[in-house]
Formats: C-alpha cells, structure tokens, sequence
C-alpha cells in the first residue's frame, strides 16, 4: 500500500471509531471529474466555459480548442447522483458532444456557453467564425438527443469583427439569447438579443449599445440574463481606459432600453478591468460583476430596488488571485445568495517546470441579511498541473450543484469537476441480519442524500462490541460504481495499519484475499454495487475457529471528510465454537426487528438442566451498558412461574432499583425505555432449556439501532453476555 493510501485509510477508520460529534459541514463536496469524450487534435481545452440547469442535473462545458480551434462543447448528465463521465465505457452513456455546422473557419466554438433552466436548450458561442465576424450555435434536446437547432446566429448591424459569441446567455425557459459582441465598432462592443417562437429564432430590435461608454469599452464581454430574460447585465472591462463597468437593460414589450447609469463598484485598487464577468440572479435584482485587475482580483454585488442600482457592501475578495481574462468566472444561484467566484491563478504552483501555473481554486460567497462571506474554497484533489481551476464557474438556480472549469487540467485536455451538496450518509442495512456460520456472504447497504457517489468509505466491523481490536474490522474505499479498494485492520485494530488489502469489482474475476487472526475475505465472491442513492458492498466472509461466539454485526458509511453515519449495529451472527457448559444462551426469535412494539422469545440453557439457570438476564441498548437501558432480570421459581424485574432508568448498579410484574401475571412493568406487558408473557422450563415470552414495547424517545445481549448464571457459572439480536427503533 502507498503511504498516502495508508494515511487516508487511517484517518477513516479512526474516524468512524470515534463517537460521532456534530462537525461544521463544507457546503459542497467534489462529485465527480468531467472528462470530454472523443476529442479530435487531442487538446480541446474542455471548461473554458461552463454551465448548469437549474437542477444541477445537466452540465455543459466548453472546449474551443478542440479540432485545430473549431471547438466544441459537451453536455454531462446527472442520474441518481452519477454523473455520465466514463468515457469510453461499453455499455454506459456517453457525454453528448456538440458541434454546430455551417461554421466558417475555425470558430472556436465553446469558449462561451449557457443552459436553459430545465437543461433542454443550450447555446455555445463561436466568436472567430467567419474571421472573427462571430455567430452562436443552439441545440435542443429531446429523448436525451441534442440536436442543431436552426441556423447558426449572426447579429444584423455589425461594424466589423465584433467576436459576437464571445459571451451568451439564456433566459431560464432557453427562449430568449443574448448574445456578447466586445470588438464591435472596433472594440466598442455590442449585444444581440435574439427570441424563440414555435423553435425558430429572430433578433429582437438593433444591437445593444451602452449610452454613456468611454472608450474602447468592450462591451459585451460578458453577458448575463435574468430567469424572464427581461433582465441583461452586460460587462464592459475596457471602459474608461481598463476601469470597466457594467450596464443594466430591461425590457419592455419588446423592446430594449439601458436602466440607469454604468456601474461601476468603488474601493478598486487600480483600473480593475469590471465587467470581466457578470451574473445574474433569477429576479435580475442582484448582479455579481468581476475586476481581476485588481490587485489579486475582486468582485462587487450590485442590488435593484425599483430601478435604481447600488453597490451592496465592499468588494469581496478570495484571499488570493481571483479572476481571469475568460468571461465565465463568477455565477449566481437564482434566490441571488449564493456566488461562486472562479480564481484560475491561486493555488500553489503543482509543477516546478518553467512556465508551470497553478492548479487553480473556486471561492464560495453566501449572502444573510445583506452581508456577503466567503464560505468555502473548491480545488479538485487530483487535477493536473497548472488544471485552471476556476476558469469558468457555473452554479445550478437550486444551489445544490457547482461546475469548475479547469481547461488546462491533462496538459489542455481539459476537464470539469462536479461539486455537490455536503450529503448524510446512512448505514442502511445487513443482509442477512442474523444467523450462524463459519462462512457466509453478507450484503452491507449504506445511503447517501445526496447520491451514492459521494459514498467515501464502508466500514465494517464484527466483533462482540464495538471494538476494533481482534476484531474482523474493515475499511472498503469505492473506485467508480462498481470497485474499490477492501482494507482488513490486523489484530491489534490499530487504525494506522497494519492492512492487508485486495481490489473487489463487480465485473472482474478476482482471486485476491484479505486475511488476519479473526476473519478472511476473499475477493472471488465480493463485489460492489451502486444504484441511486444506495451503494451495496458484498462480501464473501469465513471466519476463525478461535473467533467463535456471538458477534454484532456494525456498519459505518462516511462521506468525505467530515461527514459519516457513526456505528451503527444492524446484525448479529454466530460463530460456531464448542458446546458451552453449564448456563448459556442460546438465541432469540426475532433476531432482527424493526419497531416500537413485537413480542421476542428468548432462549437459554444449561448442560445441568433449566434448574440449574439462577438468572436470565436481557439488556436492550446501543452497547453494553445498563444505563438508559431496556434491562431485565427473570428469575425461576418454576417451570412456569418467575419473577420479571425490570431495572429503573439509570441505576447505581444491577443491584436495583427494579419494577416487578410475576409471571405469568396481569400488568407491566416500564421504564422510560421500554414497557412488558404481562398479558402475552409467559416462562417455560423443559429440559435443559428455558425460554422466555415477552412482549415489549420501546419509547420513541429510545429510538435508533439498538442490540439484544443476553446472559445466563447460576451460583457459581456464567454465560457472559451475548449479543443475538438488533431492533431499529423508529
């Protein structure tokens, strides 16, 4: 095993060994690597440009070099929490990859994108088409196949090269584009908006223009377009000699006019190029606007009330170099509270080569009551050298999923990273739950909210309590949808190793086996599943001679690294060992139950006779503790008759205080954990067995995974606890 795979595997089972504490939670996780599939030339650059429907469930990223600089753009989709990322996989769906015809040279088609809300309509910017005139490309989909729609889009009323297609932007129902032009009229810039009716596309009035630009303004370097695409926030970096500036239009029955004067944020260090990129909340009340010129990069918040604009608060700042002279790094969720800001430059330099970049960040802002901080920093853990993270930046109107470009990750390659919702990983269940046997293979189901992907680490441990020394205690690290690494913690159960470890797939024949003192598991047998939010690790398990006994089966599920299930005990399984003398348990019916109310029968013996058993003893509890437990004492004093005590909630010790209920006998007898009805209960003697029948009823209050130890003495013997059973308490 690799060091840095020894110290991650460490660190998870010494993580989920601990009690669980409530921890501050990272607002998104990395979900997955977006790879573009089929590129032609090798180096198509994939997330010079990025964008994500509402949902989250759809992505699309830019790569404007593929093909010699034709470029093209491809469309990844979400189910169940996976995305669509394997590339060259049989039998798996593909990235769709987009490239629209009727270009005129190389188009560089990609280096702008945007996607309706519902993920159906996408439009990509080719700005170099017909040397640099400029036109933009949509598609549609429908039974999850893209195709052109129309013609390519070409503004009327150009002055030259205008680049139009540098930016775009779609309203939230994809029927109405904007469409960025910053070297119109020689750089002064210009937008076209252009509307969809019954699927055909016409512009909507004469080319935008800002009324009080200075300069070479370059608007239109970025656009952005609120959810009714009444709304547009258009960037102009080159105003006023670099300071730049950002315009607001609306539209009003058609027709387009500017609202208000430039903005412009104060406080910029130097000309701070504003307008570099823009975003948009749904309402268009909120406009997030980047100036990466200054000093290390800076981004203002402007707010509508009415129509009237004004800069809320300072600039913000990521602490490092933010920004990029690409018009894609700064997105709005659609409430206008949350903002990611790409910051492509920071980072420590991963590559000592001349030349050599940074691997590139993300920062999240949150807006409450007005004030804006800085959250989180998004960098992908394995990106390549100088990747440019934050090159582009894309966040679903939900605010549940962010896109990171990186079109420098793979030497120019490219790729996107996927970042989700911090999820709750849940340990869901044992199969079978209960049983005995030197071999068995076991199914361990754990969940995640937010899509089994985001599964980790699976942690498994048997052992008569929760203890992970001379125990059979694993650590399972999935690798994709169906692998991953099994880790077994050698006797000791020290969470810094030693390990063995073995490969499980579940379309591989395996012979690799992991192997200590108490178990073995072979990879022949084992696999490994996932099916939306659910993850299923099969293992094929034979265990120790000198492991006999009853054992609980306990299940963990982590997710990232500050989020897991705790321990959760959802089984239990005998080991088979030589016959006990003198008192013993053995077992219960049901082994595994799930509510508040069932009637259990329990069964004890001796080698000497039922006579000779003095107590039965039943704890209920999470673990061996008799404390705010459901703890009961039955001695005989006949075949059929006894006395039931029931110890209070949280005695000094077993010596009482107890409820009483006869039996057999009317009544009950409760604690705050539980109530036995004695109606339904009853005590049977017969050779050398006794068993007990008693109803039991647990408290809401008692709820979770909760395990059944048994115990048997007489005066001078004693079966010790045993662990037969779980119950979940709703």
């Amino acid at each position: 095993m690799s060091t840095s795979a020894r110290v991650l595997v460490a660190a998870i089972v010494s993580c989920l060994t601990l009690a669980v504490v409530p921890v501050a939670r990272a607002q998104f996780v990395q979900q997955s690597r977006l790879f573009p599939t089929s590129p032609v030339g090798g180096f198509p650059s994939l997330g010079e440009s990025a964008a994500v429907s509402a949902d989250g469930n759809t992505a699309i990223l830019g790569g404007a070099n593929d093909s010699s600089y034709a470029g093209a753009s491809w469309v990844f989709t979400r189910t169940g929490g996976a995305w669509n990322n394997c590339v060259g996989c049989t039998g798996q769906p593909q990235p769709s990859k987009l490239v629209g015809t009727g270009a005129v040279g190389t188009a560089e088609q990609g280096l702008s994108v945007a996607i309706s809300a519902d993920g159906n309509t996408a439009i990509v910017g080719g700005p170099f088409d017909n040397i640099g005139v400029g036109a933009a490309w949509v598609f549609t989909r429908t039974n999850g196949t893209w195709n052109q729609q129309g013609n390519k889009l070409v503004g009327s009323g150009a002055a030259g090269m205008a680049l139009a297609g540098t930016s775009v932007a779609l309203s939230a129902d994809g029927n109405t584009a904007a469409i960025g032009g910053p070297f119109d009229g020689g750089g002064v810039g210009a937008v076209w908006i252009f509307t969809r009716s019954n699927g055909v596309w016409t512009q909507q009035g004469s080319k935008l223009t800002g009324t009080d630009v200075t300069g070479l303004a370059g608007f239109g370097s970025a656009v952005g377009l609120s959810a009714d695409g009444n709304t547009a926030a258009i960037g102009g970096p080159g105003d006023n000699s670099t300071a730049g500036a950002t315009w607001i239009f609306t539209r009003g029955g058609g027709t387009w006019s500017q609202q208000g004067s430039k903005l412009v944020g104060t406080g910029a260090a130097n000309p701070a190029a504003q307008g570099s990129a823009v975003a948009t909340s749904g309402d268009g009340n909120t406009v997030v606007t980047g100036g990466p010129a200054d000093t290390s990069g800076s981004v203002w918040v402007f707010t509508r009330s009415g129509s009237a604009w004004s800069q809320q608060g300072g600039k913000l700042t990521g602490g490092a170099t933010i920004g990029t002279t690409r018009q894609g790094w700064v997105s709005l969720s659609g409430d206008g509270n949350t903002a990611v800001v790409g910051a492509p430059s920071a980072g420590p330099t991963v590559s000592a080569l001349p030349g050599a970049g940074a691997a590139g960040e993300a920062f999240v802002f949150t807006r409450s009551a007005g004030v804006w901080t800085r959250q989180t920093i998004l960098v992908a853990v394995v990106a390549g050298n100088s990747a440019a993270q934050g090159a582009s930046v894309a966040i679903s109107s939900d605010a549940s999923t962010v896109i990171v470009g990186a079109p420098d990750d793979q030497n120019g390659t490219g790729s996107g990273w996927a970042y989700g919702p911090q999820g709750v990983p849940g340990a869901t269940s044992v199969t079978p739950p209960s049983g005995s046997g030197s071999t068995q293979t076991f199914n361990f189901t754990v969940s995640e909210s937010g899509g089994a992907s985001k599964v980790t680490v699976i942690n498994v441990l048997i052992n008569n309590v929760l203890d992970g020394r001379q125990a059979c205690y694993l650590a399972f690290t999935p690798d994709g949808p169906a692998a991953g690494n099994l880790y077994l913690v050698d006797n000791e159960g020290d969470a810094a190793g030693p390990y063995t470890e073995t490969f499980v797939a579940s379309n591989l024949t395996l012979t690799g086996i992991v192997q200590n003192g108490q178990c073995t598991v072979t990879a022949t047998g084992s696999s490994f599943s996932t099916n939306g939010n659910s993850a299923t690790l099969t293992l094929a398990m034979a265990f120790s001679p000198s492991f006999a006994g009853n054992k609980v089966v306990y299940l963990a599920a982590g997710a990232g690294t500050s989020s897991n299930s705790g321990w959760q005990a959802l089984g239990t399984w005998n080991v088979p060992g030589p016959a006990a003398s003198g008192p013993a348990v053995s077992g219960m019916s049901p082994a595994s139950s799930n509510g508040l109310t069932q009637t259990y029968t329990f069964t004890f013996t001796d080698s000497n006779g039922w006579q000779d058993i003095g107590i039965a003893n039943i704890l209920v509890n999470s673990d061996l503790d008799g404390r705010h437990a459901c703890y009961l004492a039955y001695v005989p004093a006949g075949a059929n008759t006894g006395m039931l005590h029931l110890l209070v909630d949280n005695p000094v010790d077993a010596g009482g205080p107890f409820t009483n209920l006869v039996l057999p006998g009317t009544g009950s007898i409760s604690n705050s954990q539980c109530t036995i009805s004695g109606a339904g209960a009853s005590a049977s003697g017969s050779g050398n067995t006794l068993t007990l029948t008693l109803p039991i009823t647990f408290s809401q209050s008692f709820a979770g995974n909760n395990i059944f130890y048994l115990a048997a003495r007489n005066n001078t013997l004693n079966s010790g606890w045993q662990a037969v059973g779980t119950v979940a308490v709703p």
